[in-house]
């Protein structure tokens, strides 16, 4: 009698190859995992996409805490990466793929202050080209201050942005998109956003204005993500023409 190989893991959220994952892009197998100790107790945007040559639909599990999984499908060929928007409230956070098929590694990256790759400087009044997964960080001044995203081409770009006080949900991030099929929706046009989404607009800018004190400000940029819930998006176009982030103060 042939006895399988054992599995590879045992529980989901049990590490088998990266402990102390600190947010940094990272490229897990199927059945591997990685955890992050403690979370922000705050807004943090997770990132992930299937990198199988295949026609291979993914899978990834999380598990924060002591809660069930929750899990999110990884779409194959899919040339653009999926986001989840969260506050996991300073508990652990445990990704394992648990695709089925075994030639399905699923690309992982968590953004926000003090996670992942150090960002680029974001100064007042200059606008600053970003590249896709790029991140920028700026300090506000205590007074009126206008936060824009351009991108003169007709291709979707999701941006997504941390910072000010939080909600009664005990979130402040924010996920925008210009050039979005969905036209312009979010506060002050009297259409809801999709979900997942803070704000979206038909035409090639968007802009926010806040008054948040002198506090920090972080961007990250995602190209053409697909923003969850719900599960997955329908997949758009890759962007490959830089757009770029201003920071005005009045």
């Amino acid at each position: 009698m042939t006895v399988p190989p054992a599995s590879r893991y045992s529980i989901l959220g049990r590490l088998e190859t990266t402990a102390n994952w600190t947010g940094t892009g990272l490229s897990l197998a199927v059945h591997d995992g990685a955890s992050m100790a403690q979370t922000p107790n705050g807004s943090m945007i997770f990132s992930f996409q299937n990198q199988s040559p295949m026609n291979n639909q993914g899978k990834l599990a999380l598990t924060s805490g002591g809660s069930a999984p929750n899990f999110y499908a990884a779409p194959a060929l899919a040339g653009q990466p999926q986001i989840l928007t969260h506050n996991w409230q300073a508990n652990n956070l445990n990704v394992t793929n648990v695709s089925a098929n075994s030639d399905t590694p699923i690309w992982i990256e968590a953004y926000g202050p003090g996670i992942g790759t150090p960002p680029q400087t974001l100064p007042i009044g200059s606008a600053v080209p970003i590249a896709p997964s790029g991140t920028l960080e700026g300090l506000t001044n205590p007074n009126w201050m206008q936060l824009i995203f351009q991108f003169n081409s007709s291709q979707l770009a999701v941006f997504g942005f941390i910072g000010g006080p939080q909600d009664a949900s005990g979130n402040n991030a924010y996920v925008v998109a210009v050039n979005s099929r969905s036209g312009d929706t979010g506060p002050g046009t009297g259409k809801p956003a999709p979900p997942g989404y803070f704000a979206t607009v038909a035409g090639n800018t968007y802009s926010y204005e806040f008054n948040w004190g002198a506090s920090k400000l972080f961007v990250a940029y995602f190209g053409s993500a697909n923003v969850i819930p719900p599960m997955f998006a329908e997949i758009m176009p890759t962007v490959e023409v830089k757009p770029a982030v201003t920071l005005l103060s009045f």
